[in-house]
């Protein structure tokens, strides 16, 4: 996914003035009602070679127990600092731990795609370096650092495979496999991340997929990003597929025994979570 929060144009410094503005851009939205404040909900408009779709937090709920993430077929004009105003065609989801960022362990989300096969949707559960993560929401054009590792992606509009994926000094490594998986538009599935030094072992509903060993595995803290993008890697967006919804049924970090993060997307924030086994029944999937 670093091919979208690549920049076109990286500056060499961020002035303390620019960092101001930076951090009372309107792009920063604020968290929506049902959704967590340590996430943020972007609104902005897409980056690099995905540009098709202004990210707004309208299209953001949580509802039943899920996160929704909702793509239409709607013109809106938005911007980024990578991007100037214009008009798009569509309106999608993004986001984004707001200020938590963490250094190994163990990453899990259970989720269900949206979309489908050919529809042209691109939804991914990645990670960039926390170095990025105060621009992020308004694009990520300054010289932070980005490292990535793609969790789950779907590429080419093919949802019955998985990409799980690194990229690292500019792309100068992209180490990475792509399992084959029972469609993930149709099927809830579990994926899990156990990251450590010098290695990341991604899982599919408990099923090692994938094994990247070796010393330029990302060695410094990074945070969880999860979003909806329109054609790019996607492929053509099939209008008549419109609109998407991708569900996010939970959101957890582990270090050792210990949930360092967790969200089961209870409709409300300030409610006690329901026990898994109470909380779960009676989910479509």
């Amino acid at each position: 996914m670093n091919r979208v929060a690549q920049p076109f144009a990286r500056a060499m410094l961020v002035s303390a003035a620019l960092q101001a503005v930076l951090f009372a851009c309107p792009f920063a939205a604020q968290a929506q009602t049902g959704l967590d404040p340590k996430w943020i909900a972007y609104s902005r408009a897409g980056a690099g070679n995905s540009s098709l779709q202004c990210f707004t937090p309208n299209n953001v709920a949580v509802s039943g127990g899920y996160l929704a993430l909702t793509t239409k077929l709607e013109t809106a004009a938005c911007r980024s600092i990578d991007l100037p105003q214009a008009e798009h065609k569509y309106t999608s989801a993004f986001v984004a731990m707001r200020s938590f960022n963490f250094l190994y362990g163990t990453v899990e989300v259970r989720a269900k795609f949206a979309g489908g096969n050919g529809s042209g949707a691109w939804p991914a559960i990645w990670f960039l370096d926390s170095s990025c993560q105060a621009s992020d929401p308004t694009g990520t054009d300054d010289p932070c650092n980005g490292n990535e590792i793609d969790m789950t992606e779907i590429l080419g509009g093919n949802f019955s495979q998985v990409n799980q994926q690194i990229h690292i000094d500019n792309f100068k490594h992209n180490d990475g496999c792509q399992p084959l998986v029972a469609d993930t538009s149709r099927n809830f599935h579990t994926y899990q991340m156990d990251w450590s030094a010098g290695s990341l072992v991604f899982k599919i509903d408990g099923r090692t997929t994938c094994t990247i060993q070796n010393k330029f595995v990302p060695s410094a803290p990074m945070y969880l990003k999860i979003s909806v993008y329109t054609g790019g890697y996607g492929g053509p967006v099939k209008e008549s597929t419109l609109p998407w919804t991708a569900l996010i049924d939970y959101a957890k970090v582990t270090q050792g025994s210990n949930v360092i993060f967790e969200d089961q997307f209870n409709d409300s924030p300030a409610a006690p979570p329901a026990p898994k086994s109470k909380q779960k029944k009676g989910k479509v999937q």
